[in-house]
């Protein structure tokens, strides 16, 4: 896979963060309530940090370890956050899942139509295993994203809530498959 996947819902398409995109990414990361929740976003998020982010992305892809899909909009083509997997050990089947959206765009049901798309490319087209994904114990909105695409709960440590899903319960949840 040399080309960076592109991946569509109804609202969505999930695509190659662009040098174009820095200006929204600059607009909506740099914002508090975002940062807060995010375990290596800055606040103040600048350009630079968005460059910076850009490379990052970048490497990822290039090592096939990370794929960070920006997150837009069909409708005006506008970046509005981010959805990825992050490959831990190259040749295990696990990954990372992990997102941000900007406020603007928060209880829309945006981050589940994501997630559901990256959870398909994960589990049907990279062949993972097992995704799981983490989130802050005071950020139930993140936590009911993941109940919703069916992850588990699982034990969590000090202020962090850990979520799973296997492809077995992914494929029996989404393809009916037992």
């Amino acid at each position: 896979m040399e080309r960076f996947p592109e991946l569509y819902t109804n609202r969505l398409k999930l695509r190659k963060i662009r040098i174009e995109d820095v200006p929204s990414l600059v607009k909506y990361a740099n914002n508090k309530k975002v940062s807060d929740n995010i375990v290596n976003m800055s606040y103040p998020y600048r350009e630079p940090d968005a460059v910076f982010r850009i490379s990052y992305v970048v490497q990822g892809f290039k090592n096939k370890t990370r794929f960070v899909f920006a997150i837009i909009l069909k409708e005006n083509e506008e970046f509005i956050g981010e959805i990825s997997l992050h490959l831990m050990d190259k040749g295990n089947p696990h990954a990372q899942l992990a997102y941000w959206l900007g406020e603007p765009f928060w209880n829309n049901g945006i981050t589940t139509e994501a997630a559901r798309a990256v959870l398909k490319y994960g589990f049907e087209t990279l062949n993972l295993e097992l995704i799981y994904a983490d989130c802050y114990t005071e950020n139930k909105v993140s936590e009911k994203v993941m109940q919703i695409i069916g992850m588990k709960k699982h034990s969590g440590k000090e202020n962090l809530l850990l979520y799973k899903i296997t492809k077995p319960e992914y494929e029996k949840q989404y393809t009916g498959a037992t």
